[in-house]
């Protein structure tokens, strides 16, 4: 179950920087919940892994959004459970599944960076971290179909 992600495509600055800090968190709960269930334990590394990217991407991003007057969120929100729970059940076929829903949940991410690196009202500094959480959710993306 793919979702579609608006993330990326909000006309207001700050709303996006909430919404992608609030992205990460959520995919940070996601990779909570699959290294708990994988039983590969290369799999849990590199997920383990992956997942201080999007600790740092909170970070790097977070500066950013309290320099506009802005509360940074501390958690994901409701959405947090969809991307879980397609994680659980993709646990009870294996590993395979686990990743192939992580991969998903990577798209989405992936997709919304892409958008936010595209806008042209942000400065070069913002845009750089952008693109990085692009490549890094890039590069989620692809380990994970390849390895499952």
């Amino acid at each position: 179950m793919l979702m579609v992600t608006t993330v990326g495509h909000e006309s207001d600055l700050i709303d996006l920087l909430h919404d992608l800090i609030k992205l990460d968190y959520d995919a940070i709960d996601a990779y909570d919940a699959a290294i708990e269930r994988l039983d590969d334990s290369k799999a849990k590394e590199a997920l383990a892994g992956f997942r201080k990217d999007h600790e740092r991407h909170i970070a790097d991003l977070s500066p950013h959004l309290s320099g506009m007057g802005s509360d940074v969120p501390s958690d994901s929100g409701a959405k947090s459970i969809l991307t879980e729970d397609k994680v659980k059940v993709a646990s009870l076929i294996g590993d395979s599944a686990i990743l192939i829903a992580m991969a998903t949940n990577e798209a989405e991410t992936e997709a919304a960076y892409r958008s936010a690196s595209e806008r042209d009202d942000i400065d070069t500094m913002l845009r750089a971290k952008f693109e990085q959480g692009l490549a890094d959710e890039s590069r989620h993306k692809e380990w994970m179909k390849e390895r499952a």
